[in-house]
This record gives structure tokens, sequence and C-alpha cells, in this order.
């Protein structure tokens, strides 16, 4: 049986959170949890505060205990229970003794150095596997046509490549980019409105540095896209998980918990990671909140190419009267990561200082890719292939839910999605979806625990698992590894 310990730990009373210039917040927090681990004033399932308890305890922000839980989750001193809560990992006390507690001298590194470690552990890296999340189909890519595109831009196309393009990126695709949006997302705009970035992270960024001061409220989607919750807490520490319901971001909870945000973050087309499409009624409802609050809307169009009716899909962005929306899109899920171009479409007001900041941290994204690309979507190959993909990755979701349904009943339910990359699947037993991850990946696949993409209380549990970079052979594979997994001795995956 599992052993627990009350909610106000006598420990929780010898942590001593102070500022310190020379060691963070949730850094003085990591090490007093490590050190009470190796003591034994915790030991192996005892069950941690929420971050919301232990935050009020000590006087400081969630997001301290959530960064703090994050880096002893990477580091294996804890477990997270997707619905139960986070719990000291069995043998922790034998890890964390025999590691060295961090020097308080002033270190080299910044508090956000943490952060981005945690981050880098908790996402899959490296050459693409089958079922990652968020990857495209690498077999599909249309290389011969791209490579035909690339040849004709390097032979008859305009030079402006070979120099260093403008920090807004080269006209040529702004224009393809405008005209695209304008037929396929009902968001028309001027090719002087886009500034073209090295991705969506590069644009989160360029947004987190040009639209928020510290101290500023921000409202990101919970569960939500953890690299936006990043790029935001580069700049303050104030980053409030609003909860979903059926119809997108919760505004009246949002309202409630912050009722004054800077900035707004939202997956409106595919809610990252649940699937959700924003209603229409809560885009206008969100669209007058954000007017009347004078906040920012930051909407990434997460796999609004990719929705398998074909229908178009209108932009959050094309709906608004206020030029309080920006708009981010990226190539990445639509052809490959390696292309590394994504854009942001902006209220005139703000293009100059996204130009200036553009020019100071990204410089300009590789020219000679901004040219390719615009020939390939000028010349009608970017919406074939798009159109190709959404068949592809349909006929893969069915296949992968079939496979699930058959091999899996009982063990894990799968849930039909309106389109993109991935599907989303949560366990119906009690099974700690992190363990499940690392043993499916240590059989060859990736995956993304569901529980990990919450921010606030503890979520749902289950695997994002992708259908769109898998081949038909590589799912059947993959689900029939994960039955095997779920047929397993009972001890080798730990129940919640």
């Amino acid at each position: 049986m599992r052993r627990t310990v009350p909610r106000r730990l006598d420990f929780i009373s010898e942590l001593r959170i102070v500022p310190d210039p020379s060691i963070s917040k949730h850094r003085q927090l990591y090490e007093g949890l490590r050190r009470a681990i190796a003591d034994g004033k915790l030991s192996g399932d005892d069950e941690l505060p929420s971050t919301r308890e232990l935050a009020r305890e000590l006087g400081v922000a969630r997001n301290t205990v959530i960064t703090a839980y994050e880096m002893l989750l990477a580091e294996g001193y804890v477990t997270s229970r997707g619905g139960a809560g986070t719990f000291v990992a069995k043998n922790a006390a034998d890890t964390a003794a025999q590691k060295p507690a961090a020097s308080v001298e002033p270190r080299p590194l910044s508090g956000m150095a943490d952060m981005f470690r945690v981050s880098r552990l908790a996402t899959p890296t490296g050459f693409t596997r089958s079922f990652r999340p968020s990857s495209p189909s690498i077999d599909a890519f249309p290389y011969g046509t791209w490579s035909q595109t690339a040849r004709r831009v390097l032979r008859y196309g305009e030079r402006a490549w070979m120099s260093e393009s403008p920090p807004i990126g080269l006209r040529s695709l702004r224009k393809a980019i405008a005209r695209h949006l304008h037929a396929f997302r009902s968001s028309p705009c001027d090719p002087d409105q886009i500034v073209i970035t090295s991705g969506a992270q590069s644009g989160l960024f360029l947004c987190s540095m040009l639209l928020l001061d510290p101290n500023d409220a921000v409202w990101i989607e919970d569960p939500g896209y953890q690299q936006a919750r990043l790029a935001f807490r580069a700049r303050t520490e104030r980053v409030i998980p609003v909860p979903l319901d059926d119809f997108g971001i919760d505004i009246e909870t949002g309202r409630a918990l912050s009722p004054q945000p800077r900035l707004i973050f939202t997956t409106p087309t595919h809610q990252w990671p649940l699937g959700i499409t924003m209603s229409s009624a809560r885009k206008r409802a969100l669209l007058d909140f954000a007017t009347e609050r004078g906040a920012w809307i930051v909407e990434d169009d997460y796999d609004g190419d990719l929705r398998f009716d074909r229908s178009t899909y209108a932009a959050l962005r094309g709906l608004d009267g206020a030029d309080r929306v920006i708009h981010l899109g990226t190539f990445t899920k639509t052809l490959t990561p390696g292309i590394r171009i994504g854009y942001l479409v902006l209220p005139p007001d703000l293009v100059e200082a996204f130009v200036a900041g553009q020019q100071t941290v990204d410089r300009f994204p590789n020219p000679i890719a901004q040219a390719i690309l615009a020939e390939f979507i000028e010349g009608g190959a970017y919406a074939r292939h798009v159109y190709a993909m959404q068949t592809l990755y349909l006929e893969r979701h069915e296949l992968m839910r079939a496979r699930i349904a058959s091999k899996l009943s009982g063990f894990l339910d799968s849930k039909a999605s309106p389109g993109g990359t991935f599907t989303v699947t949560e366990l119906v037993g009690g099974i700690d979806d992190i363990a499940l991850a690392d043993a499916f990946e240590r059989l060859g696949f990736d995956s993304l625990p569901l529980s990990r993409t919450y921010a606030g209380s503890p979520g749902k549990n289950g695997l994002l698992l992708g259908h769109a970079v898998s081949k038909p052979e590589d799912i059947r594979a993959g689900i029939d590894t994960l039955a095997r997994i779920a047929a397993s001795p009972v001890s080798s995956i730990p129940a919640r």
C-alpha cells in the first residue's frame, strides 16, 4: 500500500527560501527538497504537497514550486502520477545522498538555465523516430518537387538570398504567406505585417521580450505547450495556467485567477495537446475580453493547415477587429522541422519594434530556404502537399485508433481528432504515464506523457502518439509493443 505523509509536512518549516542574487528561489527549493530526501525526511512513495499548497506555505510564486518539482522529476527524485500527484521515487534517497549540494557561491548561469535544462530533458530530441508527437511524415516529404524548386531558384531566381536578407524576411516569401493565409485561413493581411522567424519558438521569444515586462501576467492553456510557458517565464514569473473546457480556454476561470493579463497564449485551431477546436462563440468572447483589458493574444496556429475535412477554418486573427491578435505560424508540421522557417503576422503598429528585435536576436533566417519556400508556395506545390498530408494523416490516425481498440482495449482509449499529427490517448487504469512512456522509449518508440503537459493541478494521464511520422507498419509494431508492455507484470509499470 502506498505510504503518504500529512499535507502539512514537518520538513516544510525547515525550508528556507530567501532573496539571494547568487541562487534562484526554485534552485533553493530544489536543494531543500533534495536534502530532505537524502536525509530520510521524505521516503519512497511519500506524496509531496500540491504546487499550490507548497507555494502558499512558503510564500513563493507557484511557478517557483512547479520548476523545482520539474527539476526533481527530470533527475529521477520524484515521479508524477497523472491525476494523483507527485511522489518521492523509490531509491531516491540513495541517489540524492550521492549528489553534492549546489554551491551557494555566485554561479555563472542564471536561474533560467535550470528551466531550459528541465525542458530539454522532458522533450524528445535527436533524429525523429516513430510515434514522436508533432513530427510530420519524413517518408512523404516531396523531395523531388522541392529539389526541382531549389534548382530553379538557384539558377533563375533573384539573387537576394545570396546576401544578408532584411530582418523582416524576403518580400517574395511574405507575399506568398499573405496569399496563403487569405485563401486557406480567412485571415487577410498585408505582406508588410509579416515578420519571418526561424520557427515558432523564435517567434514566441520575440513576443515574450517585446510585449512583456517583469511581473506582467500571462495566461497559458492548461494543459498546454511547455515551450510557450518557458518562453514567457523568461520575462515574468506570473505565467498563469488556465484550464480548458469543451470550447477552448476557460475565460471566466482565467478572469478569476488573473483578471488583468498582459498576454493570452492560445492554440485555437487544434489545441495542444487535447485537440480541442475553439468554438466561434468562445473566439468572439476571447477577442472581446482582450479588447476590454488591453491584452495581446498570441494565436499559435498549431496544425491549422492539417484539418482532415479540408475545411477553411477561420484563424482567430481573421475575426479580430481591434488588432489585438498576433498570429504565429510555422512550416515545421507541414513540411519538415529542418526548414527552420516560421512567421508572425502583426498589428501594423508592432511591426517596427519586432523587426528591430528580430535584427538583434536572430538577424535573418536562412535566405536560401526562404527563397525556395516562396517559390514552392507560389507554384502551388505547398497546397498540393498539404492536401496529400491531410489524406495521409487521416489514414494513419484511423489506423492507430483501430489498432489501439483492437490491442489495448481496457488499457488505453484514443480520442478522435479533427486533424493534426498526433493521436491523444488516455490510460484507463491507474498506470503512471511517465513510466509507461519510458518503457516504450526503451523499446525504440517516442511518445509524450499527457500528464507532463499540465502546469497546474494534476490532470489526465495518457500518451500522445505521433501518427503522422509513423508508417503503417510502424504503427502496428508500436501498438503491439505497447500491448506487450500492458500485458507485462503489474510491478513493471508503477501505479499512480
